[in-house]
């Protein structure tokens, strides 16, 4: 998939990783001309592994000129730990140097760049993409978590992903009250979800870091580098007998790795890497349910398409299951059998198949049956993937698969396929590029009865028999494309579904445009629409795009949802009435971390998270707008009257 997921985060094709900028190219060094290891030249290499998909650019593959804006340290890092690893497969150190000098037009080690860099094996680059992380402003006291019932944990809110908030006093009487009320910039250009729990705030950064800040003020209790980059939303748990006061935090990066950390100090508790693929990476964020942790799996093995060498394709998305306390594995469940050989591509490299269904969002948790749910992503080859496209149920004990439903078949994509045919591209057609990127939602509905609500990249909502898989009712609500459809995720109140759809690029006829849409979750039926104005975007952007991305809240009586050219909006839950918006891109924000003036930008990815009187946002997302000249992200704390 190519979106944030692509959803990739870490596979966009591009960019995922990366920020996401376009400044006009920059004269390039001698230096860079003169090549690296290889003697091959830094253009040459360009050609042969980057321009099919960057010049012109595919889908949320950034430009070129986009790449001139970067620090050279920000592409080194996309190539050797970042999404842009599969197609660096074979460079030397000294290649890839020369490659970022040569792409961003600037020398290694600018202090702009390299100041406060957390250095790196080997290679001895930065854990994160572009601009260091501004000094922490640490907080005077760090009281005990307590848990509160508007504790918002992990990315859907609750285990059932339902990502809706009651315990809440913003609410549509008020809600035009909503004021800045802090902000904080965090590096790195893509950023997990906050948790909020009690008066403590939990977030993961692009730039490597696990942070637990005052969700009052904003100030730092603690702050924990991973290592690798990070974009899962933080779960917070307490488990007696863990750390200094058996609250533990659970969290993955980019290395495949899944950390728990004792949420009152950072310390390190355990750490265990859960899948071996050179190509894995993970996504979304875990899932915890009795004892046990649940991570998705996914990968970067979609933008192979171009590399000759590399024999695509092996990877199978899967649920990892960690015991909380230890991290030992108990189980792990690939959603495809073992990739096998298939044939030789034109360079003579051995591919295999099936692969891919990719797991991008997180799990969701079933108690009353015992069952994990997750949505799995596209095929990567011509081999048929029975369960991409996919909602996959698993026994929570075993890990043993109990149902899978494929909803669209035969869906094989490799990033820049659609454009030509590369080496490893799957036989016959390509794509659409359909897959899922957010999370299921266990819904209990207003009559008593359950149902799985999911939604796809193509534009459908389906409602799911919990038990079996079964089809119960399927609502096109989106026209969908690679960037388009339910992107990321929905929200669900107890009465109404709450659909975000995207369609930034949707061709006529459109089913309907981007914006919010509330659905009948017991028969699909449309309730409202809202679709986005055109509003513009405040921020530097290649492309200003109003598409509804992130997934959206439900608080009582308002449904929050934030777009691609940075304005957050809230509609009235009844009828879908816009009744506040608030300009996040606009930036000029003062931050408690020292910024001045730091910019804002696209909401994408993630979504708004609420707690007691308190909203939480992050604006600045590394995705398909192209935005320029933001290094940093923002999480903006807003409150009534500020206060």
């Amino acid at each position: 998939m190519i979106v944030s997921q692509s959803r990739m985060a870490v596979v966009a094709a591009a960019a995922l990783g990366l920020a996401l900028l376009s400044a006009p190219l920059v004269q390039t060094p001698a230096r860079a001309q003169a090549g690296g290891a290889s003697g091959q030249s830094p253009a040459a290499i360009f050609d042969a592994r980057c321009k099919a998909c960057h010049e012109p650019p595919v889908e949320r593959a950034i430009s070129r000129e986009a790449m001139a804006a970067m620090a050279p340290e920000a592409i080194a890092y996309a190539l050797t730990d970042g999404p842009m690893k599969a197609m660096a497969q074979g460079l030397s150190p000294d290649d890839i140097k020369a490659l970022a000098v040569y792409l961003s037009g600037k020398p290694m080690g600018a202090p702009a760049a390299a100041a406060s860099f957390r250095q790196r094996p080997a290679l001895h680059f930065p854990a994160q993409a572009g601009a260091p992380q501004p000094p922490d402003p640490m907080c005077q006291a760090n009281p005990p978590i307590k848990a509160s019932p508007a504790d918002w944990n992990g990315y859907g809110h609750d285990p059932t992903g339902d990502r809706y908030q009651p315990h809440t006093t913003i609410d549509a009487g008020d809600v035009g009250r909503l004021k800045l009320k802090w902000a904080f910039a965090v590096s790195g250009g893509r950023n997990g979800e906050p948790a909020v729990i009690g008066e403590h705030l939990f977030l993961t950064t692009g730039g490597g870091d696990a942070y637990a800040l005052d969700a009052a003020t904003g100030c730092v209790h603690w702050r924990t580098p991973l290592g690798s980059g990070s974009r899962t939303s933080p779960v917070v748990v307490r488990i007696p007998g863990m750390g200094s006061t058996g609250w533990v935090m659970f969290v993955g990066d980019f290395n495949r790795h899944e950390f728990a950390l004792d949420a009152q100090t950072g310390k390190m508790l355990w750490k265990t890497e859960v899948q071996t693929h050179p190509l894995g990476v993970l996504t979304g964020g875990a899932a915890y349910h009795d004892g046990t942790v649940y991570v998705p799996l996914s990968s970067g093995e979609e933008i192979t398409a171009t590399t000759a060498s590399y024999s695509c394709c092996t990877f199978s998305g899967a649920v990892v299951a960690l015991d909380a306390r230890t991290g030992r594995i108990r189980w792990r469940t690939a959603v495809l059998p073992k990739a096998e050989p298939t044939r030789k591509n034109a360079a003579g490299a051995q591919l295999y198949g099936p692969a891919g269904a990719a797991i991008w969002s997180q799990p969701s948790i079933d108690a009353k049956r015992d069952r994990v749910y997750v949505a799995t992503g596209d095929s990567y080859t011509e081999v048929d993937a029975p369960a991409s496209d996919a909602v996959v149920a698993f026994d929570a004990a075993s890990g043993r698969i109990a149902w899978a439903n494929q909803v669209t078949k035969a869906d094989n994509f490799l990033i820049a396929c659609g454009r030509i045919k590369s080496v490893n591209c799957p036989l016959g057609e390509t794509g659409p590029d359909h897959d899922f990127g957010a999370t299921p939602i266990v819904a209990k509905l207003p009559g008593g009865k359950e149902m799985i609500l999911a939604g796809q990249k193509s534009g459908a909502v389906y409602g799911l028999d919990p038990a079996t898989g079964k089809l119960v009712w399927r609502t096109q609500v989106g026209t969908g494309s690679a960037l388009g459809g339910v992107e990321w995720g929905m929200a669900y109140d107890g009465r109404a579904l709450y659909v975000a759809i995207s369609d930034p690029f949707a061709l006529p006829p459109a089913v309907a445009k981007p914006g919010v849409y509330a659905l009948d979750p017991a028969s699909g039926k449309l309730i409202w629409s809202a679709p986005a104005p055109k509003l513009g975007c405040s921020f530097k952007a290649a492309r200003c795009l109003h598409a509804h991305s992130a997934p959206p809240t439900a608080v009582p009586g308002l449904v929050f949802s934030g777009s691609s050219d940075g304005w957050l909006e809230a509609f009235d839950a009844s009828d879908g009435r816009m009744v506040w918006s608030y300009d996040t891109g606009k930036g000029g924000y003062m931050t408690v971390n020292g910024v001045a003036n730091q910019p804002g930008g696209s909401i994408d990815g993630t979504g708004p998270v609420v707690s007691g009187s308190q909203l939480f946002v992050i604006s600045g997302y590394s995705g398909a707008t192209g935005a320029t000249g933001n290094p940093l992200n923002v999480l903006l704390a807003f409150s009534l009257d500020g206060k």
